[in-house]
């Protein structure tokens, strides 16, 4: 009728309507993360740089915890790569900590750029299926300390001294419609 277009996404543009080229741009999935890692990084220096404005309490290592719907999006479908969900958050991490090493100093600076050295070190994942999967000891290894070693997860440094960069944690959601 004249008032209303359909887009090549399914979705009607209609009179009136603003279309925002830059929400079409980016996947809902990756604003969500993207915003994740802004609230990540503004919770993480005001942890870690506490200890300079108060009375020096102890700095607290922020971890994040994402919530998916879809192991092989994270894992890959072989153990010889990663999924699609995992390679765009290494992106996007990658990129925000770039940014945050430009405009941090000493300590912190080190572990941004500690953890940009190693991205692979700053993720993990832990499902269900993954105790069930026998032979990829990698996996097994990071599923055990996660699982089993939580309290190293709050420190920023190993016993040898080493940066614990590991921060960004993946699990599947596992609730349906109907639980409180």
């Amino acid at each position: 009728d004249g008032s209303k277009f359909k887009l090549s996404n399914e979705l009607y543009l209609e009179t009136g309507m603003e279309l925002l080229p830059q929400t079409f741009a980016s996947s809902y999935q990756e604003i969500l993360l993207e915003q994740a890692l802004d609230a990540h990084f503004e919770k993480e220096k005001a942890n870690f740089y506490r200890e300079q404005i108060a009375n020096n309490p102890p700095k607290i290592k922020t971890n994040s915890l994402f919530f998916i719907d879809s192991i092989a999006s994270f894992r890959g479908s072989t153990t010889e790569e990663k999924g699609w969900l995992r390679l765009k958050f290494e992106e996007l991490l990658a990129n925000r900590l770039q940014i945050e090493i430009a405009n941090a100093s000493g300590e912190y600076q080190d572990f941004l750029n500690a953890s940009l050295q190693n991205i692979d070190a700053c993720i993990a994942g832990y499902f269900a299926e993954d105790q069930q999967k026998k032979g990829d000891e990698a996996i097994a290894a990071e599923v055990d300390d996660i699982l089993c070693n939580k309290e190293s997860m709050l420190k920023f440094k190993h016993a040898d001294g080493s940066w614990n960069l590991r921060r960004f944690l993946f699990s599947k959601w596992a609730l349906r419609e109907g639980w409180d």
